[in-house]
């Protein structure tokens, strides 16, 4: 049986500090997953500014699972030396937050060139694993729209050609892309690390809060907690308000069928839903873990 703790991209509720910690704590959550901070993408933060966050998560008792980073959000035909360079960057980003893991992506590739592109996706993400391990950094892929990974089959053969990179399964980011999310958690299960929550409508693709959509969510919490024998982080990812920060880290267009006054409310809202699915579950939320 898993053991569930919520964490959060809180960037979608404030872009500020101050506001990712109030919303954090507003929901009982002690956990979150950097991404956007203070105007500007975390990566991009100095050692002194750094320093100043992981204090003052220290002084609020909040952790971090994992460094959402951006890495692997480029294009495969870009050159990969300042891409690596990136890389190493992010290491040390993870480093200075106290984590064990980061999220990565796999390549922008043309998706009709895939075949094409395999063999160079591989070989970068092989070496950018290397050098993770050696750091003690556990890479972590999302599947995402456009990149190598973007479905099932290719997520599988990806995981399956480069030991030792771990999976995040993205059921949203399947229905998004016309994918089948329960193939998605079938191809991730073996290599699961963690999840993102959100859903997604097939029609119009539309994103909408956990159990709202066609991701199979509660289904895949089931399976997950059936295979998993330990602790299990989600990340709630709501994605249902378009918010300074959110245009930052996502150029994307975002359709969403609930409309919400604020950044806050709809952070909430997402909150809300994933304590409601674990629960239904027999996961009781207490304290951000259930």
């Amino acid at each position: 049986m898993a053991k569930f703790l919520i964490s959060a991209f809180a960037d979608e509720a404030h872009n500020g500090i101050n506001g990712q910690v109030e919303a954090l704590k507003r929901n009982g959550l002690f956990c979150i997953e950097p991404r956007a901070m203070n105007f500007g993408a975390v990566l991009a933060k100095t050692d002194e500014e750094l320093a100043a966050i992981k204090k003052r998560f220290d002084d609020e008792g909040i952790i971090v699972p994992s460094f959402g980073s951006p890495i692997g959000k480029y294009k495969i035909t870009d050159d990969f030396e300042p891409h690596l360079a990136s890389f190493r960057r992010a290491l040390q980003v993870c480093k200075a937050l106290d984590t064990k893991r980061m999220r990565i992506f796999s390549f922008f590739v043309p998706q009709d060139k895939l075949d094409e592109y395999r063999d160079e996706v591989i070989r970068r993400m092989k070496i950018m694993v290397a050098e993770a391990t050696e750091a003690g950094i556990t890479l972590c892929h999302e599947n995402e729209s456009e990149i190598y990974g973007q479905e099932p089959e290719r997520v599988a053969d990806l995981l399956a050609s480069v030991p030792g990179l771990r999976a995040i399964y993205d059921p949203a980011n399947y229905v998004y892309y016309e994918s089948d999310p329960v193939k998605g958690l079938e191809a991730t299960l073996p290599y699961f690390e963690y999840m993102h929550v959100k859903d997604c409508l097939y029609e119009g693709h539309t994103l909408v809060p956990a159990g709202a959509g066609e991701g199979r969510l509660k289904e895949a919490l089931q399976k997950i907690d059936a295979t998993i024998d330990g602790e299990v982080v989600l990340t709630v990812e709501p994605h249902l308000f378009v918010s300074e920060s959110y245009k930052q880290f996502d150029g994307k267009e975002l359709k969403n069928k609930f409309v919400f006054a604020t950044a806050d409310e709809a952070f909430d809202c997402a909150v809300n839903a994933l304590k409601d699915m674990l629960a239904e579950i027999g996961h009781p939320v207490v304290d951000g873990r259930a």
